[in-house]
């Protein structure tokens, strides 16, 4: 017996040329059915994704550009956002508003559907000057007060001579009001 290896010469070409031809049909097939239309797949996904990014991106910047203004602002008002949480207390306001008039009497205006946000309050005062200047000074000290407070109008001032009466509206922002809607 011989040692030589003659296996190769009974391979039948024909028939690894059909088992290579219907190998080579199934492989692209295959790719053809389940790659090809992941493939359209994944690229319509990554455009989709490339596009939100970009979107993402841009909005992100707006947000970090709207996040650095909201601080800079609540840096800058910080006394109107601590005033609106203050709680109004009518006895200190009469109390402050007794520093610049000889009378205060303060009761509260019903509220209207459109004043929800806030209270309305009422401020007869009477000044014992010939001039309105303790007045002023009033309304510039509320610039300075605890609350948010608007002096509205009609301020009506009438003098006898002697003294000066004032009536006019004032109206305090707080959160404390629109909570007990």
């Amino acid at each position: 017996m011989s040692n030589i290896d003659r296996s190769l010469e009974k391979i039948n070409y024909i028939k690894l040329l059909i088992f290579l031809f219907v190998f080579i049909i199934i492989t692209i097939t295959l790719i053809s059915v389940l790659i090809l239309p992941n493939i359209k797949k994944y690229r319509t996904a990554r455009a989709n994704y490339d596009q939100a990014l970009v979107h993402k991106i841009r909005v992100q910047g707006v947000l970090d550009q709207r996040d650095k203004e909201l601080k800079k602002l609540s840096l800058d008002n910080k006394k109107i956002f601590d005033s609106f949480g203050h709680k109004f207390n009518q006895e200190e306001f009469t109390t402050f508003a007794n520093q610049f008039f000889s009378k205060v009497s303060l009761k509260e205006v019903k509220q209207s559907e459109h004043t929800k946000e806030f209270r309305v309050y009422e401020l007869n005062v009477t000044s014992s000057l010939k001039t309105p200047v303790k007045f002023y000074k009033f309304l510039n000290a509320l610039n300075h007060y605890q609350n948010l407070i608007q002096a509205d109008f009609p301020i009506d001032l009438k003098s006898n001579g002697d003294l000066i009466y004032s009536t006019f509206k004032i109206k305090v922002y707080g959160l404390a009001a629109v909570k007990k809607q």
